[in-house]
């Protein structure tokens, strides 16, 4: 600075501190401390040559504290020009904290410059330091000395009396470092999210087909539908598009429904879940040339409509599947509404066919995906492959995330049923996954059943009872379902809730109760007259060179026999088989004499029907199962359409049906009761009623007392 000789002390104290310190920056002085220290310090260099900071010096961060600086916030300033995150920073805490900056700062500011200390980095002139580090009070400084940030740091006196400030601000950063975790972490994949009471989820169906091809199978279904397919023959295309929706309900019971299992039980805890659709289906394939004779003629039956409503019972500790309500309803273009109820409980009744449809029903309904793959996380690579106690037959691979255009971030899974395409054709099923999604937000499933496609490969025991259980000719089914909207649960679902509930066994007929047969199942009913053993005793009697009492008395049984009272008059209609595969049936009446009469009989095919007298197994008798049955308060919904005050409505049919296998070394070797026989107890009724047509049919379990399932259809009367 010129005109040193003027800077006397009474010069020097006139001047602010920061004009001090240029004047110590131009005499490469340092210029920490406060206003006395620099005037010493710039006068005892007038005094003689300028002292030269030493070059490790000039590295030195020189923080100076004097008494009046105690408890005072520190700033730390770094750089030549504030930014507008400092700035933001400086607001939050000031607005955190109460603290408002006032006028009184700029009058306030040369009183406290004096307990400022300040650490620089000074260089020779030629080489001007790049970094500076001020330690001062928020001021508003002269432009050129104001710093790009700064960072306001409490010291420990400060802390207590700010502590709003400080929990504020470190709730901030706890949150951004979970939305950061949350961001880094989304690639890691995630585990199937649990059912909640509450669940729901809307989805389309489209580009869906079913085709069936052979009149064998196409029976099945024809014969399963009532009149609805009469006209089909040979192949059968059916083209479906619609809505529905699947839901778990939130039960009375914390949750929970109540309901009751396959031996008419009450007190069981069950989740209650819902499905519904209703579609448009269009159906095309061949008609019937003549009589018997299938053509090539082309039929079609468009513009049709399926509404169908499905709730289910999983019992809730267990996990047990206790009992299904389903309706269909099916309108043709004229109008005409076909309806059909079906109860069933659970799919152990049905025997080898029980292990056939859960494979089918699985992938035609949005899957349950915490049910399915349990708590494996669900990330691009991993596969059922990679889990040795994986105990389904189902495989799959979860394959990259991707960014769907309708539901956004998905992992995209195959899946295949590895017994289907090694034995009977195959069952792919392709579905994207979402996080917080209890079911795919997209599920593609393609499936194609034929014997005839079975590969070396197979499953012995698959391939036996596909060979057995499957008619002839080919199923192909292709059906997609997208989420449309979806709602979420109140609380999860508490699988293995512990509760009273009947106890395994109870209320259960027993062994102990078994009939073995001799020509038939036992009946010893007391609420129908002209009983089964009555009937036999007369047809031996009465009707000894019968070819039915013939085979009786040579070893043959009846497989079948329907008890029922057609105009007021009792009778049996018996079907019966010998030992060389010889079959025919009978009709026995009753007369009023205590003697019967042989009205109707007939035979059939040699080797229709299969004589296996090894495989009949032990069952209870008719009148037990008949009581059980009838019992209002096990079967409530069913009783007034086949019961009146506790006994048989009058048009009603009672019976019993064996199904048995051919006796050969194959059915030696199959685990469990699969080669034996089953036996179900029957019964159903036919009437006509306001211009419709009804009919209802039941199956229980004659070993175990369990119903199978009933069900009931009501049509246009013809």
């Amino acid at each position: 600075m010129a005109g040193d000789d003027s800077l006397d002390r009474e010069t020097l104290s006139s001047m602010t501190v920061a004009e001090l310190r240029e004047i110590c920056k131009e005499r490469s002085l340092f210029v920490s401390g406060n206003k006395s220290q620099l005037v010493d310090r710039i006068l005892e260099d007038l005094d003689g040559e300028p002292a030269l900071i030493p070059p490790e010096a000039a590295d030195a961060l020189i923080m100076d504290e004097g008494p009046d600086d105690a408890g005072e916030p520190i700033p730390l300033v770094v750089g030549a020009e504030r930014t507008e995150h400092a700035e933001a920073v400086d607001h939050l805490i000031a607005r955190l904290s109460g603290e408002r900056q006032t006028e009184e700062a700029v009058d306030e500011r040369e009183a406290l410059e004096a307990g400022v200390m300040e650490a620089e980095l000074v260089g020779p002139e030629a080489e001007v330091a790049t970094k500076t580090a001020e330690i001062t009070t928020p001021s508003d400084a002269p432009e050129e000395d104001e710093a790009s940030l700064v960072i306001t740091i409490p010291t420990f006196s400060s802390l207590s009396e700010r502590w709003q400030t400080v929990a504020a601000i470190a709730i901030v950063v706890v949150l951004v470092g979970a939305l950061a975790t949350q961001v880094l972490q989304r690639n890691s994949g995630f585990t199937a999210r649990s059912l909640h009471y509450g669940d729901q989820m809307d989805f389309y169906v489209s580009e869906s087909t079913i085709t069936i091809q052979g009149d064998e199978m196409l029976g099945l279904i024809r014969d399963s539908a009532d009149s609805i397919l009469d006209e089909a023959c040979g192949q059968l295309t059916a083209v479906m598009s619609g809505t529905g929706q699947v839901a778990i309900s939130q039960g009375s019971e914390d949750g929970a429904s109540l309901t009751s299992d396959s031996l008419g039980r009450g007190g069981f805890l069950a989740v209650e879940k819902r499905l519904s659709m209703d579609l448009d289906i269009d159906l095309e394939g061949r008609t019937w040339r003549d009589s018997g004779d299938c053509g090539n003629v082309g039929w079609s039956l468009s513009d049709n409509k399926v509404a169908l409503d499905s709730t289910s019972w999983v019992e809730l500790e267990d996990r047990d599947p206790k009992r299904s309500d389903s309706t269909i309803s099916f309108t043709d273009i004229d109008s005409r509404t076909t309806n059909l109820r079906a109860v069933t409980y659970g799919f152990g009744g049905f025997g080898g066919l029980g292990t056939i449809l859960p494979t089918l029903a699985f992938p035609m309904t949005p899957i349950e995906l915490h049910a399915f793959f349990d708590d494996e996380v669900l990330v691009a690579g991993a596969s059922s492959s990679d889990i040795s106690n994986w105990n389904s037959e189902w495989t799959w691979e979860v394959k990259p995330e991707i960014s769907h255009e309708t539901h956004g971030l998905v992992y995209p899974i195959e899946m295949q049923q590895e017994d289907i395409g090694q034995c009977y054709g195959h069952a792919y099923l392709n579905i994207l996954v979402k996080r917080d999604s209890p079911w795919p937000v997209e599920q593609v499933a393609d499936i194609v059943f034929d014997k005839d496609l079975r590969t070396n490969d197979c499953n012995f025991l698959v391939s036996s009872l596909s060979e057995e259980l499957l008619p002839g000719g080919r199923m192909s089914i292709s059906m997609t379902m997208s989420k449309n909207t979806g709602l979420s649960g109140s609380s999860e679902v508490d699988w293995g809730r512990e509760y009273l509930k009947p106890s395994a066994g109870e209320d259960q007929p027993s062994s102990s109760t078994e009939r073995n047969w001799v020509d038939a199942m036992w009946d010893e009913s007391e609420i129908r007259d002209f009983d089964l053993e009555e009937a036999i005793t007369c047809l031996k009697a009465n009707h000894s060179t019968s070819d039915a009492a013939m085979a009786i008395l040579e070893g043959g049984y009846f497989w079948q026999a329907q008890w029922s009272q057609p105009s007021g008059e009792l009778e049996w209609n018996l079907s019966w088989v010998d030992e060389d595969d010889r079959s025919g049936w009978l009709v026995l009446r009753s007369t009023d004499s205590d003697g019967c009469d042989a009205i109707e009989q007939g035979s059939n095919d040699d080797g229709d029907v299969i004589w296996n007298r090894n495989a009949i197994p032990s069952t209870q008798t008719m009148a037990l199962l008949e009581d059980r049955i009838l019992d209002q308060a096990r079967y409530p919904d069913l009783q007034s359409e086949i019961a009146v005050e506790g006994a048989w409505h009058s048009d009603a049919v009672v019976g019993y049906r064996l199904s048995v296998s051919e006796d050969n070394q194959l059915f030696s070797f199959l685990p469990g009761d699969l080669g034996d026989g089953k036996v179900t107890m029957t019964a159903g009724r036919e009437w006509d009623e306001g211009g419709r047509a009804h009919s209802i049919d039941l199956a229980m379990d004659s070993e175990t007392g369990e119903m199978v399932t009933w069900y009931r259809i009501d049509r246009p009367a013809e």
